[in-house]
């Protein structure tokens, strides 16, 4: 008996042992080192990551490079309709956009030429589509009518989540993205604060709602927390994951990308600016311990907002497959090949096994009421956008909030894109451009958490934990 008694003692210590390495491996894992299944779909974390590091992430970074998806045409100076737009102008160098000039353009890009389907193709008349024209084109964009009302009458009609500007309009201007790359530009504090606030509880579902818990750097705090999902229906906490993890991939991008400003007192006060990873900045907004919990929850939503974008691109690779898409710079061999990595790129998403389910969405009897919420909500937040006082924040704001706004539509207009609608589906430049871009965004957001988790091994392997 005295010895089983010693045998039991003996494999209690070596189990209390066992649990006490198992804790402080899990303590001393990153808290971006996340794990599991993305909430509200049937994919985990760990297969969704290495098919964007291995795989999307190569291909959709250089896509974006090519002419096509480079030039970005937007109007940059909508006004403000939440309150004054003009209030905490940003005027930081780090902040201007610089337009493109006609010479620096494509061929194709340039006036009278941005619609065309060939380089043989007579200039397109606002509205008067001819049948020879590419279904990406300009002859819809003047469509300006109010949808929602339209959306009444007719319930087939492809739903538009976000204003479609008339890209013939002088007030719209061609943007170099790799010539204006997003990062931080040191726009900060209430001004910054207001919009994401704006965003969040002035687009609530539910009375008393907000955004998530995200700290800005004047100390205030957005009422909306993670656990405040639960108890919401399912198309409610797409929404919230959806704007939650813009703001994450938007926060990930500006650390990964900090303004560093390094003064030389010896050289008469000169400046020089850099711009690198700040691990400081990325745990200040992402780690659990400072932000109460709240920061696996923002990053768990970076990769729903990515898996509900790369499941638009799967369904939107038949649309693009249609030979009359050319993706036309003016450039014959140029655009071949643009739409070659184009094709691969949705090839790619087509093959992953385990794509958000938009088809769960709106199935119950407050369906149609819900869903028109749904898209007027998200166009608030478009609208939002515009009241931006940082001239390159606001650009690359427009740009992923009308990427992702594009991304819903494919993802709720089958009936259109599978030819059972009287209302065919269509995307203008802007939309293609603005969906490739936004996507590219998110896959290089789930990228650089490879970068800050090494930068947190290197730290604690040197003794010097940020916090």
């Amino acid at each position: 008996m005295a010895n089983t008694g010693f045998h039991i003692s003996l494999y209690a210590t070596f189990l209390l042992i066992f649990v006490t390495l198992l804790q402080t491996n899990c303590e001393e894992k990153c808290f971006c080192q996340l794990s599991g299944q993305i909430d509200d779909c049937f994919c985990d974390i760990e297969t969704l990551e290495k098919f964007n590091n291995e795989q999307v992430f190569p291909l959709v970074s250089q896509l974006v490079k090519r002419d096509f998806f480079r030039y970005y045409k937007v109007n940059m100076f909508k006004p403000c309709n939440y309150f004054d737009g003009d209030i905490g102008f940003c005027e930081s160098e780090s902040c201007g956009v610089k337009p493109c000039s006609e010479e620096d353009l494509p061929v194709g890009l340039r006036n009278g030429n941005f619609n065309k389907h060939t380089p043989d193709t007579e200039d397109v008349e606002c509205n008067k589509p001819k049948k020879s024209i590419s279904d990406i084109n300009g002859t819809l964009s003047n469509v300006t009518i109010d949808f929602l009302d339209r959306w009444d009458k007719h319930d087939d009609t492809v739903h538009q989540f976000c204003d479609i500007d008339d890209e013939s309009s002088i007030e719209l201007q061609y943007i170099d993205l790799i010539a204006n790359p997003e990062r931080y530009t040191g726009y900060k504090g209430p001004m910054a604060w207001r919009i994401w606030r704006a965003i969040y509880e002035e687009n609530c579902f539910i009375s008393g709602g907000g955004g998530t818990t995200a700290e800005e750097n004047d100390g205030k705090r957005l009422k909306f927390s993670h656990s405040d999902l639960q108890g919401m229906c399912l198309e409610k906490r797409v929404f919230y994951r959806v704007i939650s993890g813009l703001h994450t991939s938007i926060n990930t991008h500006l650390s990964a990308k900090y303004l560093f400003e390094v003064i030389h007192i010896q050289i008469d006060g000169w400046g020089e600016r850099r711009w690198e990873a700040n691990l400081a900045e990325f745990q200040r907004r992402f780690d659990k311990d400072v932000t109460k919990g709240e920061g696996t929850a923002r990053l768990k939503n970076l990769y729903f907002i990515y898996l509900l974008e790369l499941r638009a691109l799967s369904k939107a690779a038949e649309y693009f497959n249609r030979g009359n898409v050319v993706l036309f710079t003016g450039r014959d061999k140029e655009d071949v090949k643009t739409k070659e990595m184009l094709t691969q790129l949705l090839d790619l998403t087509k093959k992953f096994p385990m794509h958000f389910d938009e088809g769960v969405m709106f199935q119950d009897k407050n369906s149609r009421g819900l869903k028109r919420e749904f898209v007027q909500r998200f166009l608030n937040v478009t609208r939002i956008i515009d009241c931006v006082t940082c001239e390159k924040c606001r650009l690359w704001g427009k740009l992923q909030t009308q990427g992702l706004g594009t991304a819903l539509k494919v993802l709720f207009s089958a009936k259109e894109m599978n030819g059972k609608s009287d209302s065919p589906f269509q995307l203008i430049r802007q939309e293609v451009v603005s969906l490739i871009n936004a996507f590219a965004r998110l896959s290089e957001s789930i990228k650089s958490l490879e970068m800050f988790r090494a930068m947190i091994k290197d730290t604690r392997n040197n003794g010097k934990e940020e916090l």
